[in-house]
Protein backbone atom coordinates (compact mmCIF):
# COMPACT_ATOMS: atom_id res chain seq x y z
CA UNK A 1 0.00 0.00 0.00
CA UNK A 2 1.54 3.44 -0.91
CA UNK A 3 3.10 5.51 1.96
CA UNK A 4 1.64 8.74 0.47
CA UNK A 5 -1.91 8.77 2.23
CA UNK A 6 -4.22 12.03 2.15
CA UNK A 7 -6.10 12.27 5.62
CA UNK A 8 -9.37 12.05 3.76
CA UNK A 9 -8.09 8.48 2.89
CA UNK A 10 -7.07 7.64 6.85
CA UNK A 11 -10.10 6.01 7.66
CA UNK A 12 -10.90 3.91 4.55
CA UNK A 13 -7.28 2.49 5.15
CA UNK A 14 -8.00 1.53 8.72
CA UNK A 15 -11.18 -0.07 7.38
CA UNK A 16 -9.33 -2.24 4.76
CA UNK A 17 -6.06 -3.07 7.81
CA UNK A 18 -9.02 -4.35 10.48
CA UNK A 19 -10.43 -6.18 7.90
CA UNK A 20 -6.75 -7.78 6.47
CA UNK A 21 -5.66 -8.50 9.68
CA UNK A 22 -9.07 -10.20 10.86
CA UNK A 23 -8.57 -12.41 7.58
CA UNK A 24 -4.60 -13.32 8.66
CA UNK A 25 -5.73 -14.49 12.22
CA UNK A 26 -8.51 -16.56 10.72
CA UNK A 27 -7.17 -20.76 10.95
CA UNK A 28 -5.46 -21.56 7.58
CA UNK A 29 -7.79 -22.50 4.29
CA UNK A 30 -7.86 -22.27 0.86
CA UNK A 31 -7.21 -18.90 -0.55
CA UNK A 32 -9.65 -18.12 -3.35
CA UNK A 33 -7.95 -17.41 -6.72
CA UNK A 34 -8.92 -14.30 -6.94
CA UNK A 35 -9.24 -12.90 -11.26
CA UNK A 36 -6.03 -10.53 -12.62
CA UNK A 37 -8.23 -7.16 -14.01
CA UNK A 38 -7.00 -5.07 -16.75
CA UNK A 39 -8.95 -2.52 -18.33
CA UNK A 40 -7.16 -0.91 -21.38
CA UNK A 41 -9.17 2.32 -22.09
CA UNK A 42 -8.72 3.97 -25.83
CA UNK A 43 -8.87 8.10 -25.77
CA UNK A 44 -11.18 9.09 -28.40
CA UNK A 45 -12.29 5.54 -30.40
CA UNK A 46 -15.68 5.83 -32.02
CA UNK A 47 -17.91 2.81 -32.26
CA UNK A 48 -17.23 1.91 -36.03
CA UNK A 49 -13.47 2.26 -35.69
CA UNK A 50 -12.59 -1.61 -35.35
CA UNK A 51 -12.91 -4.05 -38.12
CA UNK A 52 -15.02 -6.18 -35.24
CA UNK A 53 -17.39 -3.19 -35.54
CA UNK A 54 -17.50 -3.04 -39.04
CA UNK A 55 -14.86 -0.82 -40.03
CA UNK A 56 -13.63 -1.95 -43.86
CA UNK A 57 -10.43 0.33 -43.99
CA UNK A 58 -8.55 -0.48 -40.70
CA UNK A 59 -6.31 -3.49 -39.83
CA UNK A 60 -6.79 -4.60 -35.84
CA UNK A 61 -6.12 -8.32 -35.92
CA UNK A 62 -5.78 -8.40 -32.50
CA UNK A 63 -8.56 -6.76 -31.19
CA UNK A 64 -10.71 -9.01 -33.80
CA UNK A 65 -9.20 -12.16 -32.19
CA UNK A 66 -10.34 -10.99 -28.71
CA UNK A 67 -13.75 -10.17 -30.01
CA UNK A 68 -13.65 -13.50 -31.85
CA UNK A 69 -12.80 -15.06 -28.50
CA UNK A 70 -14.82 -13.12 -26.19
CA UNK A 71 -17.93 -11.15 -25.92
CA UNK A 72 -17.99 -7.59 -28.11
CA UNK A 73 -20.63 -5.87 -26.41
CA UNK A 74 -23.06 -3.46 -29.31
CA UNK A 75 -24.41 -1.39 -26.25
CA UNK A 76 -21.60 -0.34 -24.20
CA UNK A 77 -21.59 3.32 -23.18
CA UNK A 78 -19.27 5.77 -21.37
CA UNK A 79 -20.38 7.61 -18.55
CA UNK A 80 -19.87 10.62 -20.31
CA UNK A 81 -19.38 11.99 -24.03
CA UNK A 82 -15.57 13.41 -23.03
CA UNK A 83 -12.81 11.93 -21.24
CA UNK A 84 -12.04 12.67 -17.77
CA UNK A 85 -15.71 12.50 -16.35
CA UNK A 86 -16.13 8.85 -17.98
CA UNK A 87 -12.29 7.88 -16.51
CA UNK A 88 -13.48 9.20 -12.97
CA UNK A 89 -16.86 7.01 -13.52
CA UNK A 90 -14.30 3.56 -14.50
CA UNK A 91 -12.40 4.03 -10.89
CA UNK A 92 -15.69 5.01 -8.79
CA UNK A 93 -18.42 3.08 -10.10
CA UNK A 94 -20.33 7.19 -9.86
CA UNK A 95 -21.76 9.21 -12.11
CA UNK A 96 -18.95 12.19 -12.43
CA UNK A 97 -21.58 15.09 -11.14
CA UNK A 98 -21.89 13.43 -7.92
CA UNK A 99 -18.32 14.00 -7.41
CA UNK A 100 -18.10 17.43 -9.68
CA UNK A 101 -16.10 16.82 -12.68
CA UNK A 102 -18.30 17.49 -15.47
CA UNK A 103 -15.41 18.11 -17.96
CA UNK A 104 -12.27 17.01 -19.07
CA UNK A 105 -9.38 18.04 -17.06
CA UNK A 106 -10.70 20.95 -15.41
CA UNK A 107 -11.36 19.05 -11.99
CA UNK A 108 -9.45 16.67 -9.76
CA UNK A 109 -10.87 12.99 -8.52
CA UNK A 110 -11.78 14.10 -5.07
CA UNK A 111 -9.04 12.02 -2.39
CA UNK A 112 -13.19 10.99 -0.79
CA UNK A 113 -13.73 8.86 -3.64
CA UNK A 114 -13.06 5.18 -3.06
CA UNK A 115 -11.14 3.95 -5.96
CA UNK A 116 -11.32 0.41 -7.48
CA UNK A 117 -7.81 0.35 -6.61
CA UNK A 118 -8.18 0.95 -3.03
CA UNK A 119 -11.17 -0.86 -2.95
CA UNK A 120 -9.26 -4.35 -3.96
CA UNK A 121 -6.74 -4.02 -1.41
CA UNK A 122 -9.05 -5.86 0.90
CA UNK A 123 -7.96 -9.07 -1.54
CA UNK A 124 -4.46 -8.18 -1.32
CA UNK A 125 -4.70 -7.09 -5.04
CA UNK A 126 -1.59 -5.03 -6.23
CA UNK A 127 -2.65 -2.51 -8.72
CA UNK A 128 -0.73 0.18 -11.05
CA UNK A 129 -1.83 3.00 -13.73
CA UNK A 130 -0.07 3.08 -16.91
CA UNK A 131 -0.68 6.12 -19.58
CA UNK A 132 -3.53 8.92 -19.72
CA UNK A 133 -4.57 9.93 -16.33
CA UNK A 134 -6.41 13.24 -16.44
CA UNK A 135 -7.56 13.10 -13.56
CA UNK A 136 -5.82 15.87 -11.52
CA UNK A 137 -1.93 17.36 -11.40
CA UNK A 138 0.73 14.84 -10.98
CA UNK A 139 2.89 17.66 -9.60
CA UNK A 140 2.31 20.86 -7.28
CA UNK A 141 5.01 22.75 -9.14
CA UNK A 142 4.99 22.04 -13.00
CA UNK A 143 2.41 23.18 -14.89
CA UNK A 144 1.48 21.07 -17.25
CA UNK A 145 -1.26 19.81 -19.73
CA UNK A 146 -2.05 23.65 -20.72
CA UNK A 147 -3.92 24.12 -17.67
CA UNK A 148 -4.53 27.90 -17.41
CA UNK A 149 -3.07 29.39 -14.76
CA UNK A 150 -0.62 26.95 -12.77
CA UNK A 151 -0.43 23.42 -12.23
CA UNK A 152 -3.20 21.02 -12.52
CA UNK A 153 -5.11 20.58 -9.09
CA UNK A 154 -2.85 17.76 -7.43
CA UNK A 155 -4.64 14.38 -7.36
CA UNK A 156 -2.31 12.10 -8.99
CA UNK A 157 -3.04 7.84 -8.87
CA UNK A 158 -0.23 7.18 -6.30
CA UNK A 159 -2.87 9.16 -3.72
CA UNK A 160 -5.85 7.06 -5.33
CA UNK A 161 -4.54 3.50 -4.56
CA UNK A 162 -2.54 2.27 -7.14
CA UNK A 163 0.67 0.90 -6.13
CA UNK A 164 2.84 1.62 -9.65
CA UNK A 165 2.50 4.10 -12.53
CA UNK A 166 4.08 5.30 -15.56
CA UNK A 167 1.34 8.17 -15.81
CA UNK A 168 0.55 11.81 -17.92
CA UNK A 169 -1.51 14.31 -17.23
CA UNK A 170 -3.12 14.57 -20.54
CA UNK A 171 -2.94 13.66 -24.02
CA UNK A 172 0.04 13.30 -25.50
CA UNK A 173 1.44 13.22 -29.51
CA UNK A 174 1.12 9.10 -30.07
CA UNK A 175 4.74 8.71 -31.96
CA UNK A 176 7.73 10.24 -29.80
CA UNK A 177 5.67 11.59 -27.16
CA UNK A 178 7.34 14.26 -25.85
CA UNK A 179 7.87 16.32 -29.10
CA UNK A 180 5.52 17.66 -31.46
CA UNK A 181 6.42 18.27 -35.45
CA UNK A 182 3.84 21.57 -36.42
CA UNK A 183 2.94 24.36 -33.92
CA UNK A 184 1.85 24.85 -30.42
CA UNK A 185 -1.47 23.79 -29.51
CA UNK A 186 -4.38 25.80 -29.96
CA UNK A 187 -2.14 27.85 -32.46
CA UNK A 188 -2.72 27.91 -36.04
CA UNK A 189 -0.23 25.74 -37.49
CA UNK A 190 -0.71 22.93 -34.78
CA UNK A 191 -1.66 19.60 -36.23
CA UNK A 192 -4.34 17.68 -34.85
CA UNK A 193 -3.31 14.89 -37.35
CA UNK A 194 0.52 15.09 -38.36
CA UNK A 195 1.04 16.15 -42.35
CA UNK A 196 4.07 14.61 -42.49
CA UNK A 197 6.57 11.31 -42.64
CA UNK A 198 8.03 11.35 -38.73
CA UNK A 199 11.59 10.10 -38.67
CA UNK A 200 12.75 8.64 -34.99
CA UNK A 201 15.30 10.81 -32.93
CA UNK A 202 15.09 14.50 -31.64
CA UNK A 203 15.84 16.55 -34.34
CA UNK A 204 12.15 17.71 -35.14
CA UNK A 205 11.00 21.16 -36.61
CA UNK A 206 8.72 21.38 -33.76
CA UNK A 207 8.65 21.79 -29.78
CA UNK A 208 8.83 20.16 -26.44
CA UNK A 209 5.80 18.94 -25.20
CA UNK A 210 4.66 20.13 -22.14
CA UNK A 211 3.42 17.02 -20.76
CA UNK A 212 5.52 14.83 -19.01
CA UNK A 213 4.88 11.01 -17.61
CA UNK A 214 5.52 10.20 -14.22
CA UNK A 215 5.97 7.15 -11.75
CA UNK A 216 5.33 9.12 -8.69
CA UNK A 217 5.71 12.37 -6.39
CA UNK A 218 8.39 14.16 -7.76
CA UNK A 219 9.49 11.49 -10.12
CA UNK A 220 9.63 12.49 -13.47
CA UNK A 221 10.88 10.87 -16.65
CA UNK A 222 13.11 13.26 -18.23
CA UNK A 223 14.41 11.78 -20.73
CA UNK A 224 14.19 11.17 -24.29
CA UNK A 225 11.06 8.87 -25.29
CA UNK A 226 11.06 7.36 -28.60
CA UNK A 227 8.96 5.64 -31.14
CA UNK A 228 5.20 4.12 -30.37
CA UNK A 229 4.04 5.84 -27.27
CA UNK A 230 1.40 2.94 -27.01
CA UNK A 231 4.70 0.48 -27.00
CA UNK A 232 6.48 2.73 -24.40
CA UNK A 233 2.71 2.65 -22.02
CA UNK A 234 3.27 -1.37 -22.81
CA UNK A 235 6.36 -1.74 -22.13
CA UNK A 236 5.42 -0.52 -18.08
CA UNK A 237 2.19 -2.37 -18.22
CA UNK A 238 4.12 -5.71 -19.10
CA UNK A 239 7.21 -5.01 -16.65
CA UNK A 240 4.56 -4.57 -13.70
CA UNK A 241 1.95 -7.88 -14.85
CA UNK A 242 5.39 -9.74 -14.91
CA UNK A 243 6.58 -9.01 -11.79
CA UNK A 244 3.03 -9.58 -10.22
CA UNK A 245 2.30 -12.69 -11.81
CA UNK A 246 5.43 -14.03 -10.43
CA UNK A 247 3.88 -13.62 -6.91
CA UNK A 248 0.52 -15.26 -5.10
CA UNK A 249 -1.37 -11.74 -5.12
CA UNK A 250 -3.96 -10.76 -8.13
CA UNK A 251 -3.23 -7.47 -9.54
CA UNK A 252 -5.18 -4.26 -11.18
CA UNK A 253 -4.32 -2.49 -14.28
CA UNK A 254 -5.29 0.46 -16.20
CA UNK A 255 -3.45 0.81 -19.13
CA UNK A 256 -5.03 3.98 -20.55
CA UNK A 257 -3.81 4.82 -23.97
CA UNK A 258 -3.43 8.54 -25.68
CA UNK A 259 -4.38 6.79 -28.74
CA UNK A 260 -5.81 8.00 -30.67
CA UNK A 261 -6.80 11.42 -29.34
CA UNK A 262 -4.77 14.14 -31.54
CA UNK A 263 -2.11 15.42 -31.87
CA UNK A 264 -2.34 11.95 -33.90
CA UNK A 265 1.15 10.41 -35.42
CA UNK A 266 2.12 6.94 -36.48
CA UNK A 267 5.66 5.63 -37.91
CA UNK A 268 6.91 4.64 -40.76
CA UNK A 269 5.84 0.68 -40.16
CA UNK A 270 2.08 1.43 -39.48
CA UNK A 271 1.88 4.03 -42.16
CA UNK A 272 2.79 1.71 -44.68
CA UNK A 273 -0.01 -0.36 -44.07
CA UNK A 274 -2.64 1.98 -45.52
CA UNK A 275 -0.11 3.46 -48.43
CA UNK A 276 -3.47 4.16 -50.49
CA UNK A 277 -4.17 6.96 -47.77
CA UNK A 278 -3.18 10.22 -47.86
CA UNK A 279 -0.95 11.20 -45.54
CA UNK A 280 -2.94 12.09 -42.63
CA UNK A 281 -4.98 8.89 -43.17
CA UNK A 282 -1.80 7.33 -43.06
CA UNK A 283 -1.06 8.31 -39.98
CA UNK A 284 -4.93 8.11 -38.39
CA UNK A 285 -5.13 4.19 -39.31
CA UNK A 286 -1.50 3.62 -38.47
CA UNK A 287 -2.32 4.63 -35.40
CA UNK A 288 -4.77 2.36 -34.60
CA UNK A 289 -2.46 -0.23 -35.89
CA UNK A 290 -0.11 0.70 -33.48
CA UNK A 291 -2.63 0.28 -30.51
CA UNK A 292 -4.03 -3.12 -31.66
CA UNK A 293 -0.29 -4.16 -31.51
CA UNK A 294 0.34 -3.41 -28.14
CA UNK A 295 -2.81 -5.19 -27.71
CA UNK A 296 -0.99 -8.17 -29.16
CA UNK A 297 1.60 -8.25 -27.00
CA UNK A 298 -0.49 -8.04 -24.34
CA UNK A 299 -2.28 -10.94 -25.12
CA UNK A 300 0.39 -12.83 -25.47
CA UNK A 301 2.05 -12.03 -22.78
CA UNK A 302 -0.40 -13.32 -20.64
CA UNK A 303 -0.31 -16.52 -22.32
CA UNK A 304 3.34 -16.91 -22.13
CA UNK A 305 2.78 -16.02 -18.15
CA UNK A 306 0.04 -18.96 -18.34
CA UNK A 307 -1.99 -16.17 -16.36
CA UNK A 308 -4.47 -15.56 -19.12
CA UNK A 309 -7.28 -18.43 -18.24
CA UNK A 310 -7.78 -15.98 -14.75
CA UNK A 311 -7.36 -12.58 -16.33
CA UNK A 312 -10.05 -10.38 -16.77
CA UNK A 313 -9.12 -8.51 -19.94
CA UNK A 314 -11.56 -5.53 -21.06
CA UNK A 315 -10.54 -3.11 -23.93
CA UNK A 316 -13.05 -0.24 -24.48
CA UNK A 317 -13.34 3.70 -25.04
CA UNK A 318 -13.77 6.87 -22.98
CA UNK A 319 -16.03 8.66 -24.88
CA UNK A 320 -17.23 8.59 -28.88
CA UNK A 321 -15.21 9.74 -31.19
CA UNK A 322 -13.47 13.44 -31.95
CA UNK A 323 -15.67 15.99 -33.97
CA UNK A 324 -12.00 17.51 -34.88
CA UNK A 325 -11.60 15.56 -37.92
CA UNK A 326 -13.18 13.29 -40.25
CA UNK A 327 -11.01 10.24 -40.21
CA UNK A 328 -13.13 8.02 -37.54
CA UNK A 329 -16.03 6.23 -37.56
CA UNK A 330 -19.09 6.69 -35.65
CA UNK A 331 -20.54 3.49 -36.78
CA UNK A 332 -23.38 4.88 -38.25
CA UNK A 333 -24.23 7.22 -35.15
CA UNK A 334 -25.70 10.09 -34.50
CA UNK A 335 -23.49 12.69 -33.02
CA UNK A 336 -19.54 12.81 -31.73
CA UNK A 337 -17.25 13.30 -28.86
CA UNK A 338 -19.02 16.03 -26.55
CA UNK A 339 -22.65 15.17 -27.71
CA UNK A 340 -25.53 12.93 -25.43
CA UNK A 341 -26.61 11.11 -28.70
CA UNK A 342 -25.43 8.14 -29.41
CA UNK A 343 -22.01 8.95 -31.35
CA UNK A 344 -20.66 10.86 -28.63
CA UNK A 345 -21.20 7.90 -25.90
CA UNK A 346 -22.15 4.35 -27.22
CA UNK A 347 -18.24 2.78 -27.22
CA UNK A 348 -16.69 -0.37 -28.63
CA UNK A 349 -16.38 -2.91 -25.41
CA UNK A 350 -14.38 -6.11 -25.80
CA UNK A 351 -14.17 -8.89 -22.72
CA UNK A 352 -12.02 -11.46 -22.61
CA UNK A 353 -11.77 -14.04 -19.86
CA UNK A 354 -11.12 -17.53 -20.83
CA UNK A 355 -11.78 -19.34 -17.56
CA UNK A 356 -15.38 -17.84 -17.28
CA UNK A 357 -16.44 -16.92 -21.01
CA UNK A 358 -15.64 -19.98 -22.89
CA UNK A 359 -17.79 -18.91 -25.93
CA UNK A 360 -17.89 -16.21 -27.94
CA UNK A 361 -20.48 -13.65 -28.31
CA UNK A 362 -22.09 -10.49 -29.09
CA UNK A 363 -24.23 -8.89 -26.65
CA UNK A 364 -26.84 -6.21 -26.64
CA UNK A 365 -26.87 -5.73 -23.10
CA UNK A 366 -26.62 -2.28 -22.32
CA UNK A 367 -24.06 -1.22 -19.66
CA UNK A 368 -21.69 1.62 -18.23
CA UNK A 369 -18.00 2.46 -17.37
CA UNK A 370 -19.91 3.29 -13.82
CA UNK A 371 -20.61 -0.75 -13.68
CA UNK A 372 -17.03 -1.72 -13.55
CA UNK A 373 -16.59 -0.60 -9.75
CA UNK A 374 -19.41 -2.60 -8.61
CA UNK A 375 -18.50 -6.00 -11.24
CA UNK A 376 -15.16 -6.06 -9.94
CA UNK A 377 -15.78 -5.54 -6.62
CA UNK A 378 -18.22 -8.59 -6.66
CA UNK A 379 -16.68 -11.00 -8.46
CA UNK A 380 -13.18 -10.37 -6.25
CA UNK A 381 -15.71 -10.51 -3.09
CA UNK A 382 -14.93 -7.01 -1.49
CA UNK A 383 -17.43 -5.74 0.48
CA UNK A 384 -17.43 -2.16 1.18
CA UNK A 385 -17.87 0.06 4.36
CA UNK A 386 -19.35 3.27 3.94
CA UNK A 387 -19.47 3.35 0.54
CA UNK A 388 -20.69 6.38 -1.46
CA UNK A 389 -24.15 6.33 -3.35
CA UNK A 390 -23.05 4.22 -6.98
CA UNK A 391 -24.80 4.71 -10.10
CA UNK A 392 -23.25 2.06 -11.56
CA UNK A 393 -24.89 -1.93 -10.70
CA UNK A 394 -23.15 -5.57 -10.59
CA UNK A 395 -24.11 -6.98 -14.43
CA UNK A 396 -22.44 -9.69 -13.83
CA UNK A 397 -24.49 -12.49 -13.52
CA UNK A 398 -26.81 -10.90 -16.00
CA UNK A 399 -23.97 -10.64 -18.78
CA UNK A 400 -22.90 -14.76 -17.59
CA UNK A 401 -26.49 -15.34 -18.81
CA UNK A 402 -26.86 -13.87 -22.01
CA UNK A 403 -29.73 -11.49 -20.65
CA UNK A 404 -30.22 -8.61 -23.53
CA UNK A 405 -31.66 -5.85 -21.63
CA UNK A 406 -31.00 -4.42 -18.42
CA UNK A 407 -34.52 -3.60 -16.77
CA UNK A 408 -32.66 -0.44 -14.68
CA UNK A 409 -32.10 3.08 -16.58
CA UNK A 410 -28.65 4.54 -16.93
CA UNK A 411 -28.66 8.21 -16.47
CA UNK A 412 -26.00 11.02 -18.12
CA UNK A 413 -25.60 14.47 -17.81
CA UNK A 414 -22.96 16.43 -19.20
CA UNK A 415 -22.29 20.31 -20.12
CA UNK A 416 -23.72 21.52 -23.56
CA UNK A 417 -20.69 22.06 -25.74
CA UNK A 418 -20.40 25.22 -27.45
CA UNK A 419 -21.25 23.44 -30.93
CA UNK A 420 -24.94 22.66 -29.95
CA UNK A 421 -25.33 26.03 -27.82
CA UNK A 422 -27.83 28.59 -28.64
CA UNK A 423 -25.81 31.35 -26.58
CA UNK A 424 -22.61 31.43 -25.11
CA UNK A 425 -23.29 30.62 -21.26
CA UNK A 426 -21.22 28.42 -19.24
CA UNK A 427 -24.87 26.79 -17.05
CA UNK A 428 -25.96 24.76 -19.94
CA UNK A 429 -26.62 21.22 -19.98
CA UNK A 430 -27.78 18.32 -21.76
CA UNK A 431 -29.02 14.92 -20.29
CA UNK A 432 -30.22 11.89 -21.03
CA UNK A 433 -31.81 8.73 -19.78
CA UNK A 434 -31.23 4.78 -21.53
CA UNK A 435 -33.91 2.17 -20.06
CA UNK A 436 -33.64 -0.61 -22.35
CA UNK A 437 -34.80 0.18 -26.07
CA UNK A 438 -36.13 3.69 -25.14
CA UNK A 439 -33.69 6.77 -24.69
CA UNK A 440 -34.86 10.16 -23.98
CA UNK A 441 -32.66 13.52 -24.88
CA UNK A 442 -32.37 16.79 -23.92
CA UNK A 443 -29.78 19.46 -25.90
CA UNK A 444 -31.41 22.43 -24.78
CA UNK A 445 -31.26 22.36 -21.05
CA UNK A 446 -34.18 20.50 -20.48
CA UNK A 447 -36.32 23.16 -22.04
CA UNK A 448 -37.32 19.94 -24.81
CA UNK A 449 -36.90 16.16 -24.83
CA UNK A 450 -36.44 13.71 -27.63
CA UNK A 451 -37.46 10.24 -27.97
CA UNK A 452 -35.99 7.23 -29.42
CA UNK A 453 -36.29 3.16 -29.92
CA UNK A 454 -32.78 2.06 -30.07
CA UNK A 455 -33.84 -1.05 -31.40
CA UNK A 456 -35.36 0.64 -34.73
CA UNK A 457 -33.53 3.60 -34.59
CA UNK A 458 -29.61 3.20 -33.42
CA UNK A 459 -29.21 6.32 -35.52
CA UNK A 460 -31.72 8.94 -33.49
CA UNK A 461 -33.73 9.99 -36.61
CA UNK A 462 -37.10 9.51 -35.64
CA UNK A 463 -38.27 11.25 -32.29
CA UNK A 464 -41.14 9.45 -31.29
CA UNK A 465 -41.90 11.88 -28.07
CA UNK A 466 -45.28 12.71 -29.28
CA UNK A 467 -46.35 9.29 -30.03
CA UNK A 468 -45.47 7.71 -26.70
CA UNK A 469 -45.88 10.96 -24.41
CA UNK A 470 -46.57 8.70 -21.27
CA UNK A 471 -43.30 6.83 -22.06
CA UNK A 472 -41.19 10.48 -22.37
CA UNK A 473 -42.97 11.84 -19.34
CA UNK A 474 -42.19 8.69 -17.12
CA UNK A 475 -38.89 8.72 -18.57
CA UNK A 476 -38.27 12.53 -17.58
CA UNK A 477 -39.49 11.99 -14.31
CA UNK A 478 -36.73 9.47 -13.32
CA UNK A 479 -34.32 11.52 -14.93
CA UNK A 480 -34.87 14.74 -12.93
CA UNK A 481 -35.33 12.97 -9.72
CA UNK A 482 -32.17 11.15 -10.45
CA UNK A 483 -30.03 14.59 -11.01
CA UNK A 484 -31.36 15.79 -7.94
CA UNK A 485 -30.12 13.44 -6.16
CA UNK A 486 -26.51 13.69 -8.05
CA UNK A 487 -26.67 17.54 -7.07
CA UNK A 488 -26.98 16.57 -3.41
CA UNK A 489 -24.01 14.59 -3.54
CA UNK A 490 -21.99 17.15 -5.19
CA UNK A 491 -22.96 18.96 -2.01
CA UNK A 492 -20.37 16.47 0.18
CA UNK A 493 -23.37 14.67 1.52
CA UNK A 494 -22.48 11.31 0.24
CA UNK A 495 -19.22 11.53 2.22
CA UNK A 496 -21.03 11.38 5.67
CA UNK A 497 -19.66 8.81 6.79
Amino acid sequence: MSSFLSPQKFLQVAVFSFFIFTTACQPSEQVPEWPNIIVVVADDLGYGDLASYGNTIVKTPHLDEMAASGIRFERFYAASPVCSPTRGSILTGRHPYRYNIPWAGRHPLPFEEITIAEALKEKGYASGHFGKWHLGGLSKTINQSYFPGGPSPYSPPWLHGFDECFSTESMMPTYNPYYHVGGDYATEDYRHIQAEPVANGQQHNGFRWKDHYWTGPGKIVDEWLEGSDCALIMDRALDFILRKSQGKKPFFACIWFHTPHTPIVAGDEHRALYADQDLQGQHWYGSLSDMDDQMGRLRQALRKLNIEKNTMLWFISDNGPSYIHSYNDTGGLRGKKAELYEGGIRVPAILEWPKTIQEASASSFALSTSDFYPMFLSISSVKMQNQPVLDGQNVWDAILKGQQTRGQPIFFQSPLPVRLKKSETLDEQQYAVIEDEWKLISVDDGQSYQLYNLNTDKAESRDLSSEYPEKADDLKKQLEAWVLDCSESAKGRDYHY
